[in-house]
Order: C-alpha cells, then structure tokens, then sequence
C-alpha cells in the first residue's frame, strides 16, 4: 500500500482522490494547500487523516511514500525537484512543467535521487489506449496515414482565470494541447511498434488573446515515417473532443478519449464504494465492410484509479511505460515548438 500526500487541494486534487476510493494499491494519508476551506473539504469527503497548510510539511512526513503534485504547472518544476530531494515518488498533473528545460531538470533530479516520476495522462492508463495500439499494429486499418486529435471546451474570457492568465501558465495548448500532442505521438509510434514517436517538423497557428495565451491553436505534425499529425487546442470554443486515426484501409474513432470510463471528473462528492463504471467503445471503418465495428472496452474502475495503479505497479521501475521520461521530454519539445509556431511567450 503506497501512503499518497496530494500537494494542493484544487479541483483535480479532488478527483484524484475519489479515484483512489477503488483501488487496492494506496491511500490517501495528508493533503497540503494554504487554503483551508479546500483541504477540510477533502478531508472530510474522504476521510483524509493529515492535513498541512504548507507543501513543506508534506516533504517532512516520513510516512508519505509519493506524492500527487496538483498545483498550477508553473510551480510543477519547483516542487517536484523538491519531493524528489525528499525521496518522494511523484505523479506530476500534467503538463509536467512549462517546457522541456523544466521537464529536463525534473527527470535528472528524479534519477539522481532514486525516485518515481510520471506525467499524469491518466488517459495513456486506460486499457482503451491499449486497445487501439493492438489494432494499430494487428494492421486492422493498413498503413495509418494521418492522426487528427481534438480536445476543447468554451470558457468565457477572463484574465484573472487560471486559462486566461499567462502568469498561471494559461492558453490552450499547456492545458489541453498536451493531450492532442500525448496521443498523436502514441499512436504514430504504435504504427512502428515503438512506445511513441517525435515529429520531424512542427507547424503551427492559433488566435492568441489580450493576455498573451492562446485561445485557439492549431499544428500540423510530419513524422519520420510519413504520417501527418492534426492537432487542434481551444478554450474559447468548442470544436470536439476527440481521436480520428486514418489508414489505407480504413479509421480508427476515439470518441471518448480523455476522460474514459470516468465518473470522477464530473462528481461533486465522493462516489459511492459500489458504482459501476461506464465501458468506453472504438469504432473501426473498414474500406471493406459497409457497416462500422464498435469495439467495446469493459473497465472495472476509473480512468485515475487506473493511473494511480499504474504508479503503484511500476513504482520499482522508477518509471511507467504509460508516460516514460523520453516521452513526456519528447512531448514538452513539442509543446515548446506550437507554442513558438503560434506566439506565445510564457
């Protein structure tokens, strides 16, 4: 059993935590964050038995085996280097940091002090990503040509937000670009039986907004092997949510790629011990056959019951083949590179 520490107490923090109501490998044992009212209510909805009112204590308790970072990602840097120093093991609320350099000084002080470090892209956990990768290279569609990955919401424009505000690491591609970029990569790589794969030219534009973030970005991706990427990122409109990969023979749809078989992320209190969670379905397009094949994915728990698991089964490893160290730097070095294409400066 892994004794968690949650450093933060927001939104996220608390999804994370009802998450852990379903699984077997951990505990929530403190939760750190200087805003009382946030850490009664995890505290109490969750029966969290330690609370700190500042991340420093939470590296002191000698009790606390890893630690869940869910803060705003301009501190991930900062304080993850820190758990690290502690020897903590970290799960880091994606994205893992502002940049590559950040991600780069993460990963070493995870290395030189022995630790675990994962990007939390809960997704990557779900057994719906290994689903598609074994239809990806069981040759289910052909050749895969192009990956188009979406994911976007409408938030009204306010420059004290966390999206809207540049200070706060804001704009589209940090908070939900990452995920587009994360998939896109995965899956050009399950075409070459690899892990993931890095592009080898990044183009890019977007609308960025009085408070220097984008709103709207776009990127097209070319990779080594031929496959051309499609990303789109918005927070000031909604385009869809969702994965289509395109073969020689046929398509692969994602409809429900982020947040599958979650009932966390929409929860506003704890989950009852006894919920049933909801299977995710792949639809496959065959040149071949008129009707389309709806593949169905059953789960047994959430998508973040699945990511803390993954921490907890490749904790001795010191990483997770879900999010790797090359993976997550090779996924920063794209960020850096849209968020350049576009122009923005954080």
């Amino acid at each position: 059993m892994l004794n968690w520490g949650v450093m933060s107490a927001g939104g996220i923090a608390y999804v994370f935590c009802n998450g852990m109501r379903f699984t077997d490998t951990g505990q929530i044992l403190a939760v750190a964050s200087r805003t009382q009212s946030r850490r009664d209510r995890l505290v109490n909805d969750f029966g969290i038995p330690r609370q700190y009112d500042n991340y420093d204590a939470l590296l002191e308790d000698e009790d606390i085996d890893a630690i869940y970072i869910a803060t705003i990602h301009p501190l991930h840097a900062e304080w993850a280097i820190k758990c690290a120093e502690a020897g903590k093991h970290l799960l880091v609320e994606k994205p893992i940091s502002m940049n590559h350099a950040e991600a780069a000084a993460m990963i070493d002080a995870a290395r030189e002090n022995d630790v675990f470090l994962m990007e939390a892209f809960m997704y990557r956990c779900h057994p719906q990503i290994a689903q598609v990768v074994e239809l990806i290279q069981n040759g289910t569609i052909g050749d895969v040509r192009v990956i188009r990955s979406t994911f976007s919401y409408r938030s009204n424009f306010n420059p004290q937000s966390r999206i809207f505000n540049r200070e706060m690491g804001g704009g589209g591609i940090l908070d939900i670009g990452c995920y587009t970029a994360s998939m896109t990569r995965k899956m050009a790589g399950a075409a070459e039986n690899k892990l993931f794969l890095n592009p080898v030219e990044v183009k890019g534009n977007g609308k960025v907004g009085p408070t220097g973030v984008d709103h709207i970005a776009a990127a097209t991706l070319k990779f080594e092997n031929g496959i051309i990427g499609e990303l789109i990122a918005a927070v000031e409109c909604s385009v869809g949510s969702s994965v289509f990969i395109y073969g020689s023979e046929g398509t692969i749809t994602i409809p429900s790629p982020w947040l599958p078989s979650s009932l966390c992320r929409q929860a506003r209190g704890p989950l009852p011990l006894d919920t049933t969670f909801p299977s995710t379905k792949i639809i496959v397009e065959s040149h071949q056959n008129r009707e389309p094949t709806e593949i169905t994915v059953d789960v047994d728990r959430d998508v973040f019951t699945y990511e803390a698991d993954t921490v907890a089964n490749y904790i001795a490893a010191r990483q997770a083949p879900a999010m790797s160290w090359d993976d997550t730097l090779g996924n920063m070095l794209l960020l850096d590179a849209w968020l350049a294409e576009v122009g923005v400066v954080h």
